[in-house]
């Protein structure tokens, strides 16, 4: 079957395959004290991994179809008890600024409310939102986006040159230090930073240019993150994005309660194709029973995400669709290669080799996973294969005690208190522990967890973090994560790992013409972190996603869950 005919197939159940862009995010359970690898996910199939203890892990491994379903609704003829959809999420929203926002739960609610240039589709294709088009100079500096007339922000401001131009100035301001600066400009250290973007300007009323010092592979990827402001929002010191919103978007903010959930209505004077659906509600459910239950009862209408141990439930339901696509999220434990133990590639060598890559996808995501064999997922534009970390207990025994751990070591991993990131942590800490590692596991809240994360390196406690990231290009990897610009306060490099050699293979790429050369260096990049081992790798989970019947035209798209153009039975 062709990519066209399934996607219309899908469209027909209500859904669009797609990857995933997520990054960080959860909230609330605590650390089971009994064993993980090896208990029974509810299904009784044997897949013959080994597990932890030696034994055999027996779980229901989730199987899809060609087009993404675990389960297909059998009943398709309920309807909603109204014209609102809700959707019940894991983790958090921690911020509704739209360019200061770093979760990915946050960043999906932003795509509603306001406008980008320029969006990824479920196909990551770049498609037209505020701009109707773009071209790119010969010498790839300079970007031109003519903008669609008409648009309107929310107090009547309207969305032309100018206001995109008052957007890049606020973005670029230090001053306001949004993380949307580092679109423009790249943090290097305290006193040195490389500029990215050297101007924007009105060419007309509705024309606009970016012009770039050099190239930059990852502009338009950055280009579908760069939420579009009411200039007079920006002009407000006071504005709080929290309370309103002020952008040109198909819904409006009407509540906010941070850890409970996101209230936003429909646009009534919406430039675009206006939404049926007049409200949509984004709850925090972080525990996974109390979301499949609010599913079943109609009290939400999709969650994310589907619990792995919960298929036949779903099966039985009648009403139900699932599915389970491949998606562009890492789980990862960053390994801080300050902390004295963690400084020694070896000792980081041994416990990816302690590590059950298969039975931690078992486990934790009934096989709706992939191991991971990068520092990114397979569907990132650019990956390329690294040789796996086997499992090998006494490879790792055998590193350890070269680098002078014999006898283990004992060390700190905090997590999302959610029961998915808690339950991941704890799979880590008994892995380890076959090694005579003693992993201490210390579940938070989502935001205290950010805030331990941007500590700097002569403050910080962090010795190790169990947690997810998900970007769309090379660049959202390698620069966020692993860079040495980007160790916190300025970013996510929470391994605190620098290499010269990966910086300026990561930098060449950025700035090379073609794509092929991009992925060479790219490529060089990937091969120097996997060698390093700044963080432990786990694997890639599937999107698993289920919702109502009666929802149609569901999609999942790099920004998250898309029902802005979707329609329920009601």
């Amino acid at each position: 079957m062709s990519k066209e005919q399934i996607s219309g197939e899908m469209s027909r159940h209500g859904m669009t395959r797609r990857g995933f862009l997520g990054a960080v995010a959860a909230t609330g359970a605590t650390v089971a004290a009994t064993g993980l690898a090896g208990c029974n996910g509810g299904g009784g199939t044997d897949d013959g991994g080994d597990a932890s203890d030696g034994g055999q892990s027996a779980v229901e491994l989730i199987e899809a179809d060609e087009e993404g379903f675990v389960v297909r609704a059998t009943n398709t003829d309920g309807k909603a008890p109204a014209n609102e959809c809700i959707l019940a999420f894991e983790g958090e929203f921690q911020e509704m600024h739209p360019m200061d926002w770093s979760d990915g739960n946050s960043g999906n609610v932003v795509y509603y409310i306001y406008d980008s240039l320029y969006d990824l589709d479920e196909n990551y294709e770049l498609v037209p939102r505020a701009a109707d088009s773009y071209e790119v100079s010969a010498d790839a500096c300079t970007y031109t986006f003519h903008l669609h007339e008409g648009i309107t922000f929310t107090d009547g401001t309207p969305l032309d040159a100018a206001a995109v131009v008052a957007n890049y100035e606020a973005a670029i301001d230090p001053a306001n230090n949004w993380r949307r600066r580092r679109m423009f400009i790249e943090s290097i250290d305290e006193n040195t930073e490389e500029t990215r973007v050297d101007s924007c300007t009105a060419v007309d009323d509705y024309t606009v240019e970016f012009h770039l010092p050099e190239p930059y592979a990852p502009f338009m990827n950055s280009v579908t993150q760069f939420y579009l402001i009411s200039p007079a929002a920006l002009a407000d010191s006071s504005w709080d994005y929290s309370k309103q919103s002020a952008g040109s978007g198909p819904y409006v903010l009407e509540e906010y309660a941070q850890g409970d959930h996101v209230s936003i209505v429909r646009n009534e004077n919406y430039w675009g194709e206006a939404p049926s659906i007049d409200r949509v509600d984004f709850r925090v459910v972080p525990e996974a029973g109390s979301r499949i239950a609010a599913l079943q009862t109609g009290e939400a209408t999709a969650i994310y995400p589907m619990p792995t141990d919960q298929v036949a439930t779903v099966r039985s339901a009648g009403d139900i669709n699932m599915v389970s696509l491949e998606s562009t999220t890492m789980r990862y434990v960053t390994l801080n290669t300050n902390y004295e133990p963690l400084s020694d590639v070896r000792v980081r060598q041994a416990l990816n080799y302690a590590l059950n890559q298969d039975e931690y996808v078992n486990v934790m995501y009934s096989g709706a996973a992939t191991p991971a064999t990068s520092v990114l997922p397979e569907m990132v534009p650019g990956y390329k294969a690294q040789t796996p970390y086997e499992y090998d207990l006494e490879k790792a025994k055998s590193l350890l005690e070269e680098a002078g751990y014999a006898d283990g070591f004992e060390v700190s991993v905090i997590c999302d208190n959610s029961t998915q990131e808690t339950k991941g942590a704890t799979f880590v800490m008994q892995q380890l522990e076959q090694i005579g590692v003693t992993v201490n596991v210390l579940p938070n809240e989502a935001a205290t967890n950010a805030e331990i994360a941007a500590e700097p390196e002569d403050t910080t406690e962090l010795q190790m973090w169990y947690v997810n990231w998900s970007q769309s290009d090379p660049d959202g990897f390698l620069r966020s994560l692993l860079s040495s610009a980007m160790v916190p306060p300025t970013g996510y490099n929470t391994a605190f790992w620098r290499n010269d050699e990966f910086d300026s293979e990561l930098e060449a790429g950025n700035a090379a013409p073609t794509v092929e050369e991009q992925n060479e260096h790219y490529g060089k990049c990937q091969d120097i972190a996997w060698e390093e081992c700044p963080w432990l790798y786990l694997a890639s989970d599937n999107t698993l996603l289920s919702y109502k019947a009666y929802l149609n035209g569901i999609k999942y798209v790099p920004q998250g869950i898309d029902v802005i153009h979707a329609t329920l039975n009601v």
